[in-house]
Order: structure tokens, then sequence, then C-alpha cells
């Protein structure tokens, strides 16, 4: 989808190991889909696109790497949703800019 905002599906199949290939815009541009660093330097996390070519060009390399290197993808897809887009993140989150505004009223 182009210019979606956060981009919920893209995050759910990332947790479910799902190598994602997204729209080049919005937030898996911004947030999603970006590389990760790893012990080995940085990793990939997915495949962004705007044209039907680049989806296409994104599915065909997904379906012909190495399985080693598709496993590695999506592991780390698979990682960066379960950290940065967690129950626990969302409310850490959520606590460190509510806080200052509840703590004046109170």
């Amino acid at each position: 989808m182009l210019d979606e905002h956060f981009g919920i599906s893209v995050v759910e199949y990332m947790a479910a190991g799902v190598i994602p290939i997204a729209h080049n815009s919005g937030g898996p541009r911004a947030d999603i889909v970006v590389d990760v660093e790893t012990a080995y330097g940085l990793q990939r996390t997915g495949y962004l696109a705007e044209t039907k070519e680049g989806y296409c060009q994104a599915i065909r390399t997904v379906l012909e790497m190495d399985q080693r290197d598709r496993l590695k993808i999506a592991a780390a897809a698979q990682r960066r949703a379960a950290t940065m887009f967690s129950t626990e993140q969302f409310h850490q989150c959520f606590m460190e800019v509510i806080s200052p505004i509840l703590s004046i009223r109170a």
C-alpha cells in the first residue's frame, strides 16, 4: 500500500518469519523494513519495492536465494518485529510519553 502510515500486516508477517516485500514508502520504509545490526554486520529484514518490476525482482530474489540466506533474513525480520513492535515495547514507549503529562496533573 502506498504511503501506509504504519503497516501492521508487514509487522505481522515478519513476526511469523516471512520475509516482507512492502512498498518503499511510509512506515515500512521509515521504521519497519530496515537493515539491523547483528554480530556479523548489517542484516536485511526484507525488501522494498515501488513498481511491478521491483516487486517481481524482490519476489524472484527471495525465491532464488540460498536457503541459509533466506533463513537469516527471516530470523532478522522476526527479531525486529519481536523487539521493536511488541506489547512490552509499546507500553514502555507509551509510558515515556505519557508520564510527564500525568505527573504535571498530579
